[in-house]
């Protein structure tokens, strides 16, 4: 039974990090069970936990649970400063005492209580309110193994700690897939399909021939990683071997057949304007990502047209970028700072031209003239929770555009 545990929990916890995503809560999250997989791997080998190990997964979750609140949250990157602070002293004094454990039990309440209050006014209120119930299962668990109680035995707090991370990464990876308007279901249950027959081929060969559990453990993680990484793997390989072109093509394309099962049925007639503007949103997102733009619902739009995935995500993106010219003010000059530019500036330039305002490692040198000029803008006299602001403002206006003329 532990090792159906590792080898689920190194699975879901390697799939989560192989989406790529780029929320920090469902790479925390992704982390945080591989690390609880190690916990497991070296409770199977030694008959023994590791507590610094075990903490690792609650302290990751703490920080996913911070990350899920709302980016205009004026305390969000307070607290998420404080965790970053904070996480590793709390850990190192859990090896002197157990009892400072009790304060990174307190932060999983605290967490789970955040949440809790999130479900009452978020868009995703069922599936918040879900996740305070598991942080509190995962507080719970977690409070049975570090807190020196021996209420239960090791490999029963083991188990429930397990079933509580478990359901903790399959319902943030259902929150991520309904949030980028992705249909997970299918591609879950390939990656899971395609893993258990990989790594189950392996372990029943190795069960068969010896009973070295080392051996067994080491032919399991190497399955599980290099079926659910596969993608990554070829991508190396590519690169060391083929042109860069063809190398940039066969990405492409190996990318968006590896995401065209979480493409979503949905019906885009048929949803509200709200959802079609968070579609939309997500589309200005992916503008620089076909294999991304090609699963949005937005490519089943009547009036896009094109034989395959790659011709519709194409054709969505001209849709997109003639919308986003529209927002631009009857001027010749490319670039402004007048308020009628805002809305124009703040999705033409990140998205379309791919400007990152905000990063350390701008590279001045390749941008021309009017780019630089947006860019010390941006960094100058546009904080990043404005923009994000413009950005939504701006998606609701191409979103209205869009319907216009499609009906």
């Amino acid at each position: 039974m532990p090792i159906l545990f590792y080898a689920f929990t190194l699975w879901l916890g390697a799939y989560l990090l192989a989406r790529n995503s780029q929320k920090t809560a469902v790479r925390l999250t992704g982390w945080g069970l591989l690390a609880y997989a190690v916990a497991l791997a070296t409770q199977i080998l030694f008959d023994q936990f590791i507590l610094i190990i075990l903490l690792i997964p609650t302290l990751l979750w703490i920080g996913a649970a911070l990350h899920l609140l709302p980016e205009e949250n004026p305390t969000r990157p307070i607290l998420i400063r404080i965790w970053l602070l904070a996480s590793i002293p709390p850990a190192i004094l859990t090896q002197l005492n157990a009892w400072f454990a009790t304060l990174i039990i307190l932060a999983l309440v605290l967490c789970a209580g955040m949440i809790a209050k999130l479900a009452l006014t978020s868009h995703f209120r069922n599936t918040f309110a879900l996740l305070a119930v598991i942080a509190l299962f995962v507080t719970l668990s977690a409070g049975l193994l570090i807190l020196p109680l021996n209420w239960i035995p090791l490999t029963w707090g083991m188990a429930l700690l397990a079933f509580d991370l478990i359901f903790l990464g399959v319902t943030i990876t259902a929150w991520d897939a309904f949030d980028e308007g992705e249909s997970i279901r299918a591609h879950l249950v390939r990656s899971f399909v395609s893993n258990l027959y990989y790594a189950g081929a392996l372990a029943l060969i190795t069960a068969l021939f010896t009973d070295n559990l080392s051996l067994l453990l080491i032919l399991l993680t190497f399955g599980i990683l290099t079926q659910t990484f596969s993608n990554s793997i070829q991508s190396l390989l590519d690169s060391l071997t083929l042109p860069r072109r063809i190398n940039d093509e066969r990405q492409t394309l190996r990318q968006t057949a590896e995401a065209l099962p979480l493409l979503s049925t949905l019906e885009t007639d048929s949803v509200n304007d709200e959802q079609f503007t968070r579609l939309t949103r997500r589309a200005l997102s992916h503008l620089g990502d076909l294999p991304k733009l090609a699963t949005n619902p937005l490519v089943n739009l009547l009036l896009i047209a094109g034989t395959n995935p790659l011709d519709r995500a194409h054709t969505l993106k001209s849709l997109l970028i003639q919308s986003i010219q529209k927002l631009k003010p009857q001027s010749d000059a490319k670039f402004g700072t007048t308020d009628e530019w805002r809305y124009y500036n703040a999705v033409y330039f990140p998205y379309v031209l791919g400007l990152k305002p905000y990063t350390r490692r701008a590279d001045y040198d390749s941008l021309d003239d009017t780019s630089r000029a947006a860019l010390d803008w941006f960094q100058t006299s546009v904080p990043e929770r404005t923009l994000h602001n413009w950005q939504n403002t701006a998606a609701r206006m191409i979103a209205e555009d869009i319907r216009g003329s499609s009906s």
